[in-house]
This record gives structure tokens, C-alpha cells and sequence, in this order.
């Protein structure tokens, strides 16, 4: 049987240590203080400090479902004035990635409490600040092999098995998903002449011996071009 250099036993193994993330995205944010309208002697503080910071604007700043679907993401950079009495003025957006998020970061930005004022000779004095949010979107997790086969050109039956996503399956893709205890059945398909379909199997082994498994039954499949992707 024709194979290319990458069995199905590496293929397996190289993305079965690949980690489930979250879909729904992720938000990183960093403090960082850019040129003050006055040198402050001492830095103006958040109530609580960095940390009391960073947890009030994960709370308040959601990745907006719109723009998830459009796939908008990247670093959106804040810049703002923190008055002599603490209070947040002059909310702008210096770096911008799309509408739809900055709006979410000048809206949680302009509701932040009073912060401790920046302190010069003892007296407070207005500074200058800045915040970057950067917004990114985290790949669904490889978690479902789908086996394709059909008549090749040679003669002989082309077999696809691509690792991906289930949630980029077609609908009829979804619901063809089988056990490992219904694989030998269908293996006894895709060895039938002129035969053509697909069958997928989810990416969760309890042992990576099913799928040592898997290969060996291809393996004794004669006529088979098996090719190995991912997508």
C-alpha cells in the first residue's frame, strides 16, 4: 500500500498533545504608564493595585460575538488622564483594531473607580496613562479524525484521513461519527470496490493503542492510497 513518510502512529501522536482551549477567545491585558503630563514623584495606583485591576477588566470586558464570528482580533492600546482627584478623563483609543472592540475597552476604561493620584512635592498632579488589551481568538481543539474514501484515478481507493475540528464538519460529516467497537465494519466498506463516503472517529483514546490499532487495520487493507492531513 502506498503511504506517504508520516504513519498514522506519529500523525496520532504529534496532535494528541495538542490542549483544548477555549473557543470563545481570550483577552490578555498589561499595565504599563506612557510620557505623564507630570513626572509624579509617585506613581498613581489602583484602588487594590495591578491585580484588583487586571480582575475588574476581565470582568467588565467581553469579546463581542460579532466580532468572534469576523474573526477581529489583535492589541488594542487605551490612553487616558487620571486627574488630580483620581477620576478617569480623556478616554481614547491610540491603537485600534476594529469598532467593535475598542468600544468595549473605552466603555470598561471610562467606568473604572477613582484611582490613589500620582503625588509630586506632596501634591497630587494629573498623569497621563495607558493601557493595552489584546483580544485573540484560540483554535478549537483537533478532536475528530474523518476518514473520507473513493475510487482514485489508479484504480485503486484514495483514503483521506484529515485531523480536525468537529465543529467544522458538515452536518452529514457530524453525524457519521462512530465508536472504536464499529470501526472493523467499517473498514470492511471502505475495502469494497467502488465504494465511496466517510466515516469519523472522535480524537479522544483512552490508549494510544486504539489507534495503533487503526493503522494496522489500514495496513491490511490492500489497493489503498491513505494520505494524513490536518485542517
Amino acid at each position: 500500500m502506498k503511504k506517504n513518510n508520516r504513519t498514522f502512529k506519529s500523525f496520532i501522536a504529534l496532535f494528541a498533545t495538542v490542549a483544548v482551549m477555549l473557543t470563545a477567545g481570550s483577552l490578555n491585558v498589561s499595565a504599563q504608564e506612557e510620557e505623564p503630563m507630570t513626572q509624579p514623584e509617585i506613581a498613581p495606583e489602583f484602588p487594590g493595585g495591578t491585580v484588583a485591576l487586571l480582575s475588574l477588566i476581565q470582568q467588565n470586558i467581553k469579546y463581542p460575538e460579532e466580532a468572534k464570528e469576523q474573526e477581529i482580533q489583535g492589541r488594542v492600546i487605551v490612553q487616558f488622564t487620571i486627574e488630580k482627584d483620581g477620576s478617569v478623563t480623556d478616554v481614547k483609543v491610540v491603537k485600534s483594531v476594529h469598532p467593535l472592540v475598542d468600544e468595549q475597552v473605552v466603555r470598561a476604561v471610562s467606568a473604572m473607580p477613582a484611582w490613589k493620584p500620582g503625588m509630586h512635592e506632596g501634591k497630587p498632579v494629573r498623569v497621563s496613562y495607558s493601557l493595552p488589551f489584546r483580544f485573540r481568538l484560540q483554535a478549537p481543539p483537533k478532536d475528530i479524525i474523518l476518514v473520507q474514501y473513493a475510487k482514485g484515478q489508479d484504480g485503486k481507493k484514495d483514503v483521506i484521513c484529515t485531523l480536525t475540528s468537529q465543529k467544522k464538519l458538515t452536518e452529514q460529516e457530524q453525524a457519521s461519527v462512530i465508536e472504536m467497537k464499529d470501526l472493523d465494519s467499517k473498514l470492511k466498506e471502505v475495502s469494497k470496490k467502488n465504494t465511496e463516503g466517510f466515516f469519523a472517529l472522535p480524537n479522544t483514546p483512552e490508549t494510544m493503542d486504539e489507534f495503533n490499532t487503526i493503522e494496522e487495520k489500514l495496513n491490511s487493507i490492500q489497493n489503498l492510497n491513505v494520505t494524513y492531513k490536518q485542517n
